[in-house]
């Protein structure tokens, strides 16, 4: 079955031979900087590719769920949304509060839920509802839905293959070499793989939005982040 696109193998050995370094040491640096970049090129939108969706089912009387028993492979860094669909069929999203917010905001009192929070607790994310949900809206609306922005899957194996469509795997190179200029200090290779991976990705990001057929100016849905940060709109077609 033939192969399409860059392997892992493919991008690490090109970088390491655009950056001047063949050696073992290198590579093992170079692998790492792949991922590193291939994260950072995932986070500059909500690419359709990296969206999914998930049922959230819920217990009465019961204030939370974990994310892992959500969705295990949910990017903590990207916003959430989670709705459900009332009497009329209308999506009813639920308000998002950050950690001033919530103190204002919770109550354990039980009836329809209204609102969430997105923290951790004792190392594991969790989300809390307000209000906590009673029997009859776990009846009517159980499970929610969430839409979120999974993490990339970390390339190990020399035949994994990037979470970006193959037609821009060469930009996951530029990337790549971009990020370890950096750490060297080369500033003109910096310069040089910025302008290439900008060029490589700008056209990615305009399939991107042409073929979601939005307004050429896109900015993320606002709401809060899960680590309590005001989410700032960002122009994404810069």
């Amino acid at each position: 079955m033939p192969t399409y696109g860059k392997q892992f193998s493919d991008i690490y050995n090109e970088s390491a031979r655009d950056t001047g370094d063949t050696t073992t040491s290198h590579i093992t640096y170079v692998k790492k900087k792949v991922n590193d970049a291939l994260r950072e090129i995932c986070n500059t939108m909500k690419y359709s590719w990296m969206q999914r969706e998930t049922d959230i089912t819920l217990t009465a009387s019961q204030q939370y769920v974990n994310m892992s028993d959500v969705a295990s492979d949910w990017d903590e860094d990207q916003p959430v949304e989670i709705f459900y669909r009332n009497s009329a069929n209308k999506r009813q999203v639920l308000n998002q509060y950050d950690d001033t917010e919530w103190k204002r905001e919770e109550d354990t009192d039980e009836g329809d839920v209204y609102g969430c929070h997105i923290t951790m607790k004792s190392g594991i994310w969790r989300i809390l509802f307000v209000l906590v949900p009673d029997s009859a809206f776990v009846s009517s609306y159980s499970p929610l839905k969430m839409e979120y922005q999974k993490k990339p899957t970390e390339l190990s194996s020399d035949t994994d293959i990037p979470e970006i469509p193959t037609s821009h795997h060469q930009g996951l190179v530029y990337w790549t070499n971009k990020l370890i200029c950096a750490e060297m200090g080369d500033t003109e290779g910096f310069a040089l793989w910025e302008r290439l991976a900008d060029s490589a990705l700008g056209l990615l990001k305009k399939r991107q939005v042409h073929r979601l057929g939005r307004p050429k100016r896109v900015r993320p849905h606002p709401c809060i982040t899960v680590r309590g940060r005001a989410y700032q709109p960002k122009d994404y077609n810069l």
